[in-house]
């Protein structure tokens, strides 16, 4: 009997590209809530999903995870920023690359969503995931650039920890990886020479989160439609 079936490649499609670390310019799609759930544990984790178009890929999209702590660590220079505050200049760091005057009102409590002033303190996750949702969606086509760097699962991703704290204890930005003009500082560039012979990112089938690593530790999937779960 033959072996051969020729509608064994009936539909058969090519597989996805590959995004390498680096700066690359794109077009900002949307911010919205997400869920994720972990195939480890059944638990489900609230995320804030940021949808890009990447020149020469497509759709990227990069999962913040629900900050668990707002408590500063310390290390032997001084004090690392809370989840709560790699969170929050992630954020800051979205709108300003979009129209800094939406950071402006929210410095100045000046945010207004349909003709109503809108408190930019007490918020919990998800209303804060909604505004800021809100406050973007003008500016879906909006040009950018994004930063991918080699992460510790071999993977290339957002910089997982965007702030930090200075020596007067005053919160700042470690990395911009999304805005224009970016460029890698000193710890990524070493990170990227190291895995130049490594094997080219398959954004298409990585899952990572904005606690660097979460989301590979957690076996978690997407509840929607989005498979795509970089960072």
């Amino acid at each position: 009997m033959g072996m051969f079936d020729l509608s064994a490649t009936t539909g058969v499609k090519e597989s996805g590209k590959f995004l390498q670390p680096g700066i690359y310019n794109a077009k900002f799609i949307s911010v919205e809530l997400s869920d994720l759930n972990s195939q480890k544990t059944g638990q489900n984790y609230k995320t804030m999903k940021l949808t890009l178009d990447v020149d020469g890929y497509g759709e990227f999209t990069h999962n913040f995870f629900e900050p668990t702590s707002a408590e500063r660590s310390a290390n032997q220079f001084g004090e690392n920023p809370s989840q709560v505050e790699h969170f929050l200049i992630a954020v800051r760091q979205i709108v300003d690359a979009l129209d800094p005057k939406i950071g402006e009102d929210m410095d100045n409590d000046n945010i207004v969503v349909n003709g109503k002033h809108v408190k930019k303190d007490g918020l919990s996750f998800e209303q804060l995931v909604k505004l800021i949702g809100i406050l973007t969606k003008p500016y879906s086509g909006a040009e950018v650039e994004i930063k991918l760097v080699p992460q510790s699962n071999g993977f290339a991703a957002i910089p997982g920890f965007p702030a930090k704290i200075n020596r007067a204890g005053a919160l700042g930005i470690a990395t911009r990886f999304i805005g224009h003009g970016l460029v890698m500082n000193q710890s990524e560039q070493k990170k990227i020479d190291a895995a130049k012979n490594a094997q080219p990112t398959n954004m298409a089938q990585t899952t990572t989160g904005s606690v660097e690593g979460l989301a590979d530790a957690l076996g978690i999937e997407s509840t929607g439609d989005d498979t795509d779960l970089p960072f």
